[in-house]
Order: structure tokens, then sequence, then C-alpha cells
């Protein structure tokens, strides 16, 4: 009776629901919350009518996130796999960011976004957020086809690179940190899918070339290559925001200085977005910015374990694409408000203020959970997916 109980129990276990989802569902819980703590804190300025004004909004996005992460769950994801679907996900981001640059509405010298009017309330729309996840649907369907040939240089490697450049190409003009950050997860993405190692080496020369046009030849973006090798040196200037970013950090020291009670914040410019983890870290101390890359770390962790239990190929580029975008730009925000790396627009996932970067962030995060729901919660199959696919192996040359 006892073993039969016992081997019931075992036969049962495979149906039960799966951990993952709800781990994943739990760390970005965690990091919304502390989004929406930062937010409130660093919105309280000495501008009394503006206090309220991002906090207010930030707390409209966050259910709509969430419903995006639930959504995203039991989304059925090999919906995606369809050359119709991942061909009109692609043309759609591409044709917005073609908009957006007509169309869009400027704001500190970039056109990146749409505003859109509802009723009293104004919601913005930013384009390249969609792109971020639209070029990781496409490359996944399209290495992960019975014909794929992503070790081929004609069939393989320049269509891929091809889309790159287009998305790349159109976001880079006004949001170089967002196109690089692209550019990094959909090179890495092919690798991923089995480029040769040495294709990337092709795209030097172009790419040197791009940099040379988009940073080099730019006045402002140049200036601030030149202050991340010394901030200090122009600190009223264009070292202002690194700078005052470091002293917040500092100020906080070991435990910080209370929530809500920096200073620092109020010299901080985009402190609700770019720079939002300055103010977590002054008002928090170091313990709390260890505490937000922990919860990135394990987010890390346990989508790792998504990615390598990944039930066919195109789950796997998916959730690798999904894993790459979240936690390089967690690392790309970090390292910018640390100094580690030159200052760029880029926000900080689950935490910074925002609407339509935090609902594509859960949902993308959401189809994690429904990867590893559909390959029954397991930590990793009886043969786990490798880390690079070798399609001229299974292919048969």
């Amino acid at each position: 009776m006892g073993n039969g109980r016992s081997d019931e129990g075992a036969a049962e276990r495979p149906d039960r629901p799966p951990s993952e989802p709800y781990l994943l569902f739990l760390v970005v819980l965690a990091l919304m919350t502390l989004g929406v703590l930062m937010v409130y804190s660093a919105s309280r300025t000495a501008d009394a009518a503006s206090d309220e004004y991002y906090f207010v909004r930030h707390l409209l996005f966050v259910p709509v996130a969430l419903g995006a992460l639930v959504v995203g769950a039991y989304f059925p994801y090999a919906w995606l796999n369809r050359r119709s679907v991942a061909v009109s996900v692609l043309a759609a981001a591409v044709a917005l960011l073609v908009l957006v640059l007509v169309f869009g509405s400027e704001r500190g010298g970039a056109r990146r976004w749409f505003v859109v009017g509802l009723g009293g309330l104004r919601l913005n729309f930013q384009p390249s957020e969609l792109a971020k996840f639209a070029i990781v649907i496409f490359l996944a369907w399209f290495f992960s086809r019975p014909q794929a040939a992503p070790n081929r240089l004609i069939r393989g490697f320049l269509p891929s690179v091809l889309v790159i450049g287009l998305v790349c190409g159109l976001i880079m003009k006004e949001d170089f940190g967002t196109a690089a950050l692209i550019g990094m997860v959909a090179t890495i993405l092919c690798l991923i899918a089995g480029w040769r190692w040495w294709y990337p080496l092709i795209l030097a020369v172009p790419g040197a070339a791009g940099v040379y046009v988009t940073v080099i030849r730019v006045p402002f973006r140049l200036e601030r290559l030149k202050t991340w090798l010394d901030p200090w040196q122009d600190f009223n200037g264009s070292g202002w925001h690194v700078c005052q970013s470091l002293m917040g950090i500092g100020r906080g020291g070991l435990f910080g200085v209370g929530l809500g009670a920096g200073i620092q914040k109020l010299y901080i410019p985009e402190n609700t977005t770019d720079f939002i983890f300055a103010v977590l870290c002054e008002e928090m101390g170091i313990l709390g910015g260890i505490l937000v890359l922990g919860l990135f770390g394990v987010f890390v962790w346990r989508a790792g374990r998504v990615v390598r239990s990944a039930p066919d190929r195109f789950s796997f580029l998916l959730s690798s694409g999904i894993l790459l975008v979240i936690g390089l730009q967690a690392i790309l925000n970090i390292g910018v408000v640390t100094s580690a790396l030159p200052a760029k627009g880029i926000s900080l996932p689950f935490i910074s203020y925002g609407g339509s970067g935090l609902v594509m962030m859960s949902f993308a995060a959401g189809l994690l959970g429904s990867i590893a729901r559909q390959s029954g919660g397991r930590s990793s199959l009886p043969s786990p997916q490798p880390l690079v696919y070798r399609p001229q192996e299974r292919e048969g040359g």
C-alpha cells in the first residue's frame, strides 16, 4: 500500500503546477514593488505641484503590467512561431519606428514617443520597446524553421544582418543606447542559433563606420564619451548627471538615509527613469542596491533554467532572447548609473517609471512562464538544450 501511494504520488508530480512561473512572477512582483516605492520617493521634489504626477501615472501602469505578465504566462507562445505572425510583428515594429521619426513627439531633442490622448490622460508609447522583442521573435522563428541554416553565409548570416541593421539603424538616430542593446542581443542570439564564431568580425568595419557617424560625428554623444573618462572635469556641465548619481550612491552608505529622505535625488536628472538606481542606493544604501542586483540575479538564474528546459528550438531561442533583453538592459542601466559605462538613456527593467517599457517587459517575462509550463516545470529535460545549436550536425551536414 505504501509503495503504491508513493508511486502514485510520483506519477502525479509532473501534473502539478510548475514552480518556475510562480518564482519568476514573485521576482518581477518584488522588482515592481521596489519600483513603485522609488518612483514615489524620486518624484517628491521641491515643486509640490508635480509631486504626484509620475507616481499616479506609474500606479496606472503597474496593474496593466501585472495583467500583461499573467497574459504572457498563459499565452500560447507556439503561436508566435509562424511566418505570418513573426513577420507581421517585425513589420509593425519597423513601420512604427519609421512613423515615430516623422510624427513622434519630441522631447530632449529626440523623437522617440507617440503621445496618445485618452480623455484627460496622455499616454506615451515608445516603438523601440516593441522592437526589442519583435526582433527576438523574428530571429527565433527564422532560425527554428526546418530549412534554417544559420551557419551559411547567404541563407543565414546575410538575411539576419539585414533585419538587425534595419531595426538598429532606425532607432540609432534618436536612441543610441537602445540600438546598441538590440544589436548586442540580436548578435548573441544569432551566435546561439548557430552563426559561425567569425561572422561578427565581418561586421567590424561597418560597425566602426556606424559608431563614427552616430557617436564621433555627433557632438553631444562625443561629449558623453569624453565625460565618461572623467566626469568630474566638467562637474557643472556634461558631467552633472554622472557626478550627482555617484554622489547619491556615496551619500547612501551601507544602510541608506531612509526612504523618502534623500537629498541628492533633487539634483539627479531623470531620477524616476534612467537614474532611479542612484536614488534607491541613496535611500536604501548599498544593501538596497545589492537587493536589486540579487533579484535580477535570481531572475537570470531562473530564466536560464527555463532556457535549458525549453521543449523545442523556437522556445529555446525565444526564451534566450527575452533573458538577454532583460538581463543586458539591467546591466547597462546600472553600469551607466555607476559610471562603469558611458551615459545613455536606458531604463532599469520593472523599476523605472514608464508605460510601454514596463508592459512589454512584463509580457515577455510572462512568456518565460508559458515556456516553463509547457516544459512541465522541470529544471532540465533528460537531454537539456545545448548552449549553442549546431544545425550542421542536426541536419546531417
